[in-house]
């Protein structure tokens, strides 16, 4: 058994959301294809991205959520918002879908003209560089609802991979679809959108027909065991109670066949972790 080895790439800080709806057949999870110039290229995944500095610069415009109660949950000193913001922002950015509340808890809809809102006039703007991240929520009255967003998991990507080119260190967070919201990618870094049941898309992902990677697969696993979006909540709302690990797979080749390790495996090094 041999690990397949590269020189490290620093890891760059990103948050993902899994965006869920209920379904005929329960809890629904938004999968979104990747262009094939993008990072993870033709694969299906969901929403996010990297931080940037305008999510430092949006901390006084989330609601739900103080910096050391994000510090906590991350187990960090200082930055945890950052990730609350980033995961918000690329949600938004890429399909359209905004976490936002106004000053009653009213979520901001997709053409809420009396309250001077238009959610594509203002996804447009961002897209445009005409409007900053913290300038689109203090120009409409909008605060980002973080208690909306549960943090559930913490994936990095292998120290050591043949061809490397990024790698990433992601929070992983899931929400609820708001209400009166529907997504609508962004047809640049995004070219498909397919709403199903986590255990459909394993079927898919197994069948050859949706390629995946690893983190995306073992979260699909994690929440095919709920059979109702009540239950899957209140887990999601609770998994950061029981503290989270960050999760740094290894592939390794095999006979012939190559796969991956996560810490609690076997053969996974003890110092990889």
């Amino acid at each position: 058994m041999t690990e397949q080895y590269t020189a490290p790439v620093p890891a760059r800080l990103s948050s993902t959301v899994i965006l869920v709806r209920d379904g005929d057949d329960g809890p629904e999870v938004l999968m979104v294809q990747r262009h094939e110039r993008a990072a993870f290229g033709g694969a299906y995944a969901f929403p996010g991205g990297v931080l940037s500095e305008v999510d430092r610069e949006s901390h006084a415009l989330i609601n739900g959520l103080t910096s050391d109660e994000a510090n906590q949950r991350f187990e960090l000193k200082h930055g945890g918002l950052d990730f609350y913001s980033a995961a918000a922002r690329e949600l938004f950015e890429e399909i359209g879908i905004l976490l936002a509340q106004d000053k009653k808890g009213r979520w901001a809809s997709a053409d809420d003209a009396g309250r001077g809102i238009s959610l594509e006039l203002l996804r447009s703007r961002l897209s445009e560089g005409d409007l900053s991240w913290p300038a689109l929520l203090s120009e409409t009255g909008l605060v980002l609802a973080a208690n909306e967003l549960h943090y559930i998991a913490h994936w990095e990507a292998p120290l050591h991979l043949r061809q490397i080119r990024e790698r990433f260190s992601t929070r992983f967070f899931l929400a609820v679809l708001p209400q009166g919201q529907q997504p609508r990618i962004d047809h640049q870094e995004l070219v498909d959108s397919r709403w199903l049941t986590p255990a459909r898309a394993l079927e898919k992902a197994h069948e050859g027909e949706m390629r995946m990677i690893f983190p995306t697969i073992k979260s699909l696993e994690q929440l095919a065991k709920f059979s109702n979006l009540g239950a899957l909540q209140t887990w999601a709302r609770e998994r950061w109670h029981d503290g989270i690990s960050m999760v740094r797979p290894i592939m390794v080749e095999e006979g012939g066949k190559t796969r991956f390790l996560v810490p609690g495996d076997r053969d996974y090094p003890v110092d990889s972790a």
